[in-house]
């Protein structure tokens, strides 16, 4: 959002992607039978059931998913002492390949899923009236919130083909459950595994507004079945680009992935590797004509670079965002007589910025000489600003398991976490490319550790109870050179310290066949955003946020009908809001960061599956919301009311079809003057596969699918216009809560 023709200097680590799973339950391991065979992360013959929180991870390879994880939206595990759903890969499928794998959210209650573009760009979540920044996200248990703002970029870690399934926990759930900013939640995301044959699969499509995505994934099979250390391995690349979505905003995503797993004693060893590449703009409108013109660079500042002689801040080439991430972790698990142990280390690096352009003829800015002073603009030429973020992560995820006498079993763990970012923005001479300086450069170094402990006491068969408790500390150093520099060293550099417990406690009751009763109530926390040191006046006695959860419900299945229906409550206290005050003995007013404010979340989720016959399933969902920032009398933004959503699925020989509809209640954007209105979308999506032994067999595939992906069926289009624009861009003052109708077509092969 650095805008043209401005002073207001932004920080957001990618700006195009205004859009928010810490540490997911490890998982068994598994012991390799006599054949050779690989497993990791659990996923045996147990697939993704199992009691307590130290979880198998959802079940299925690149080559085969358990049918019943096909067959259904979500799945319940009835044992939890919380509000836990299983996110199948039965509901990825039904998504558009390119869709952001977020987009799986939308059919759960109090959720809502939207985006200010195409979803291949990042949605924006909110859970029970949370921000993503306030939702825990993991990916193979690695958490992906940003440790300085607790941000969440949808569209940069996987791809929907490529995950075993979701666990999705609405509210705070369990010390057991790492992780800075689990408010609305955790979100935890698992990669499916190496498959026990070769393979190769092709895929390719093309949609409206000029998609288009081709890759390929390739797979082993086992290697060295019959040596000490058997591997499969798979491979995946892909490349989405896209001309624009209904505001022709283009986009350019290239995906590597890679994943191995070894099996290595009792254990396995699992080796990973995500990398995301994205060139795209925020700043929406380019034409179909503009994109042949400008290329993928094209946004609506189209005009040439100079006009009347001289030179134009809004010249498409100087206003575009890229973006480079990569994260990548080694894994081993292994059971050691009683003990199950899990070590994971990880690295995650991104690096990539927003670019704009200043017209002005003199910025006061921290110079390469170290000097703060003023600069004026190269003679014919402008400001180019890059507002580079630079983030350097690396952790360490440790857990262990084990037996404390016949009824209780006890798991602990912890987390180490190191994260270095730098936001550097910077200007560059647009006639010689010269750096000439900064208008601020902030490295923010964050150092955190998170142990816990967690107890599970089974005293009968039908009662579990859980106690757990984790501690978070958290330390972090500030330096703005740009202040040091302009006050001698007396401004610029600040650090702070955080610490706080986080206890839980949960029930389940096995009531009846097919019914059982579960209750919880959590403390959650996560300290202040790295913004605390320079919005307005620094306030060193800022304190972390707070929230207690409580939870209780229902499981049930009945075979042909399952589900379950959950109340929640979350207090939040200590929230951070900015506070104006009058100090004593001042006539001035100071504005500052402080733990002023409070918010209520609280309503009804309910759930339900239906396995009408071998042909036919359904699933219906409700959802029933009180969202309000209680100390400013506001309701929460993007906190509907109520959501319901509601599909079908039909399932014969070679054919798959599904049809979804979700309606959303009035909500609001920023607060009650802001209304969005009340809106029904629906989606559809059609699948034929062909398999070996018949037309495919023939041809020289193992099977050749063909897929439909319809969003958006009825092109519904629901727009709120801002009275003031835009924030930051003035260019686009619609707020699309459905895009236009978009069809995707695709097809696979597999050989």
């Amino acid at each position: 959002m650095t805008a043209s023709n401005s002073n207001v200097a932004f920080r957001p680590r990618h700006i195009a992607l205004a859009v928010a799973l810490t540490c997911a339950p490890a998982a068994w391991a598994q012991t390799a039978s006599d054949l050779g065979e690989v497993s990791a992360q659990g996923q045996g013959a147990g697939g993704s059931t199992g009691s307590g929180l130290f979880l198998s991870a959802p079940a299925g390879t690149v080559q085969s998913i358990p049918q019943k994880q096909l067959d259904n939206v979500q799945l319940f595990n009835p044992t939890a002492t919380q509000a836990q759903t299983e996110i199948t890969p039965g509901q990825y499928q039904t998504l558009s390949p390119t869709d952001s794998f977020t987009s799986a959210l939308k059919v759960l209650p109090n959720v809502v899923v939207t985006s200010d573009g195409d979803s291949q760009n990042g949605d924006t979540v909110y859970i029970n009236g949370f921000a993503q920044n306030l939702i825990n996200w993991t990916l193979d248990g690695i958490p992906l919130n940003d440790n300085d703002s607790y941000a969440f970029y949808t569209n940069e870690f996987i791809p929907t083909r490529l995950i075993a399934g979701t666990r999705y926990f609405p509210g705070a759930a369990s010390a057991a459950i790492p992780g800075l900013a689990a408010f609305g939640g955790s979100v935890e995301t698992y990669s499916l595994n190496p498959g026990p044959k070769p393979s190769l699969s092709l895929f390719g499509g093309a949609g409206s507004f000029g998609k288009r995505s081709y890759g390929l994934l390739a797979n082993t099979g086992l290697l060295g079945a019959n040596t000490g250390a058997p591997t499969s391995i798979w491979f995946y690349a892909n490349r989405n680009k896209l001309d624009g979505y209904y505001d022709n905003t283009p986009s350019d995503q290239r995906q590597y992935l890679f994943k191995s797993v070894t099996q290595l004693g009792p254990g396995a060893l699992t080796l990973f590797y995500t990398q995301n590449n994205q060139d795209f703009n925020y700043y929406g409108g380019c034409t179909a004509a503009n994109v042949a013109k400008f290329g993928d660079t094209c946004n609506v500042y189209t005009a040439s670079p100079t006009i009347n002689g001289k030179p134009n801040g809004l010249f498409t080439g100087y206003n575009n965002n890229v973006y480079q991430n990569w994260l990548t972790y080694a894994k081993y698990e292994a059971k050691f007589g009683q003990v199950t142990f899990s070590n994971q280390l990880y690295y995650y690096r991104g690096n990539g910025f927003g670019g704009g352009a200043y017209t002005n003829a003199t910025y006061n800015l921290l110079q390469p000489n170290g000097v703060y002073g003023a600069v004026k603009a190269p003679a014919g030429g402008l400001f180019i600003s890059h507002g580079i973020n630079d983030t350097r992560r690396i952790g360490n995820i440790l857990r262990l398991a084990m037996p404390l006498g016949s009824m209780v079993n006890m798991e602990a763990g912890l987390w180490l976490n190191k994260n270095d970012t730098t936001h550097d923005q910077q200007f560059i001479s647009s006639t010689t490319g010269q750096y000439l300086g900064s208008v601020y450069d902030e490295p923010v170094a964050t150092k955190l550790y998170e142990p816990y402990v967690n107890f599970t006491f089974k005293p009968t068969q039908a009662l579990t109870l859980q106690a757990g408790l984790k501690y978070l500390h958290v330390s972090r150093d500030f330096t703005d050179f740009a202040a040091v520099a302009k006050t001698g060293g007396k401004q610029g550099i600040y650090s702070s310290t955080f610490s706080t417990t986080m206890p839980s406690l949960g029930v389940n009751f096995a009531a009846a066949k097919g019914i059982n009763l579960y209750a919880n109530v959590t403390r959650n926390t996560n300290p202040p955003q790295y913004n605390q040191y320079y919005t307005g006046t620094y306030n060193p006695n800022l304190a972390p946020q707070k929230a207690t959860t409580y939870d209780a419900g229902v499981v049930y299945d009945f075979g042909a009908w399952s589900g379950g229906l959950d109340i929640f409550r979350v207090n939040f206290d200590d929230y951070i809001q900015s506070y104006t005050y009058t100090p004593p003995g001042s006539t001035g007013s100071v504005t500052i960061l402080a733990n002023v404010g409070k918010a209520v979340n609280e309503g009804i989720a309910w759930q339900n599956n239906f396995a009408l016959s071998n042909n036919w399933s359904a699933y219906a969902n409700l959802g029933l919301l009180n969202a309000q920032f209680t100390s400013a009398k506001l309701p929460m933004p993007y906190a509907p009311h109520s959501t319901v959503a509601t599909g079908l699925t039909y399932r014969t020989g070679p054919w798959k079809a599904s049809f979804g509809l979700r309606h959303t209640s009035e909500a609001y954007w920023t607060d009650s003057t802001s209304p969005i209105a009340a809106h029904t979308t629906a989606d559809a999506a059609l699948r034929y596969t062909w398999k070996a032994g018949d037309t495919a067999g023939g041809l020289g595939f193992k099977q050749l699918s063909v897929n439909l992906n319809v969003n958006n069926l009825f092109n519904e289009q629901y727009v709120y216009k801002y009275k003031t624009g835009f924030p930051g861009s003035t260019s686009n003052p619609l707020l699309y809560t459905s895009k236009p109708r978009s069809v995707f077509l695709g097809l696979e092969a597999q050989f």
